[in-house]
């Protein structure tokens, strides 16, 4: 199986999951299951790379700022 997509999860700058997925609608949906900081202290990025190698970056801060890239 192919994995075009891969969504990776870190927390306050340290590498807390990777997950490969070959299936646009499932990465969609891990995408937008991503809403807060999780279980981090300070602040969680969450990265979905596509099969063009285009990055989309989302960060999530403790004190309630969110960034979308």
């Amino acid at each position: 199986m192919e994995y075009n997509y891969v969504l990776t999860t870190y927390y306050d700058g340290e590498l807390f999951s990777t997950h490969r997925i070959s299936d646009f609608m499932e990465a969609h949906e891990a995408w937008a299951k991503c809403v807060d900081y999780g279980n981090a202290t300070m602040f969680a990025t969450y990265n979905l790379t596509d099969p063009t190698g285009k990055m989309y970056t989302k960060n999530f801060y403790s004190d309630g700022r969110v960034e979308i890239r």
